[in-house]
C-alpha cells in the first residue's frame, strides 16, 4: 500500500521584525488554498503571535493549549478567512520562547498527527535567529525569507542566512522582496537577490565547500492597501484583489504551487 505523500513544509522566516512576514504568510495561505491545495498555517511565533489578530479570529485553543496537554491539536484548528486552515499560537508566552527538548518533541508530534490531511504547511516563524526559528527553518523543506531594501534587514536577512547555513548546512533560499519600489518592484526585487547572492557567494559555503543559492520568489511592492487590510482584519485578496500587493502575492503564491 502507497502512502500518500506530506505535506510541504514553508518556513517563512526574516532577520528583522516589521517586514510583514504575517501578512505575506496569510496571503500567502490563502492562494495555496485558492488553487486548490489543501494548506495549514502555523503561527509560530509563541512569544509574538499575530496571525489571528491580522484574520480576526478569535481562537479558542492555540498552539500553546496543544503544547501544555490541555487540548489536542485538532481542537485547536479553526477556519480562517481564503480557504486554509490556521494553528494560532496565542500571544505574549514568553515562558514558550526557549525550545526545550520536550517541547520540540511536541511540536514535531503536533506537526505530524495532522500533516497528511494538507498539501502545504506555512510556518510563520518569529523575526531572529532564536531557538524555536531555528527549529522551525530545520523542519522546513524550503526557506522563504522575507527582506525589504533597506540596509539594517539586509544585514540581518544574511546573519539568518550564515546561521541557518553553518547549523543545518541549508544552502538553498527562496528571497522575497517586501516594500519594494512600487514604481518598479522587479527591479527592487533583482537589485536585492542580487546583493545578498554575491555576498553569500563570498562568504557562505554550506558544508566548508558547496555555495549557497538565492532565488527570487517574488516582489511586493509598498501598497496603502496593506496597511487597510490590517486595520480591517482582512485578506489583501479579500478587501482589494487588484491592489499591487495582492496581485503581486497572488503571484507569489502561484509560483510555488507550480514549483511544489
Amino acid at each position: 500500500m502507497t502512502g500518500r505523500r506530506r505535506a510541504r513544509r514553508y518556513a517563512i522566516v526574516s532577520g528583522k521584525g516589521g517586514v510583514g512576514k504575517s501578512v505575506i504568510a496569510a496571503n500567502l495561505g490563502a492562494g495555496l488554498a485558492s488553487g486548490g491545495r489543501r494548506t495549514l498555517v502555523v503561527d509560530a511565533d509563541l512569544g509574538l503571535a499575530n496571525l489571528d489578530v491580522i484574520l480576526g479570529l478569535y481562537p479558542t485553543h492555540t498552539l500553546h493549549d496543544v503544547l501544555n496537554g490541555s487540548c489536542g491539536v485538532e481542537g485547536a484548528l479553526i477556519a480562517a478567512p481564503g480557504g486554509f486552515d490556521l494553528l494560532a499560537a496565542g500571544s505574549g508566552l514568553q515562558d514558550d520562547t526557549n525550545l526545550t527538548d520536550p517541547m520540540a518533541e511536541a511540536l514535531e508530534n503536533a506537526i505530524r498527527e495532522i500533516e497528511n490531511r494538507y498539501d502545504a504547511i506555512i510556518f510563520d516563524a518569529g523575526a531572529g535567529i532564536g531557538d524555536l526559528v531555528l527549529f522551525f527553518a530545520r523542519m522546513a523543506d524550503e526557506i522563504l525569507l522575507v527582506v525589504t531594501p533597506e540596509a539594517t534587514s539586509l544585514m540581518d536577512a544574511y546573519a539568518t542566512m550564515k546561521i541557518l547555513v553553518q547549523r543545518f548546512g541549508r544552502r538553498e533560499f527562496s528571497l522575497i522582496v517586501n516594500q519594494a519600489n512600487p514604481a518598479n518592484p522587479a527591479h527592487t526585487g533583482n537589485v536585492v537577490t542580487s546583493h545578498l547572492q554575491r555576498v553569500a557567494s563570498r562568504f557562505l559555503k554550506a558544508g566548508g565547500t558547496l555555495p549557497v543559492n538565492i532565488r527570487l520568489a517574488g516582489c511586493v511592492p509598498s501598497d496603502p492597501a496593506v496597511g487597510r487590510a490590517i486595520s480591517h482584519q482582512r485578506l489583501l485578496s479579500d478587501l482589494d484583489p487588484e491592489a499591487p500587493s495582492s496581485r503581486s502575492l497572488a503571484r507569489l503564491a502561484e509560483s510555488i504551487r507550480i514549483s511544489a
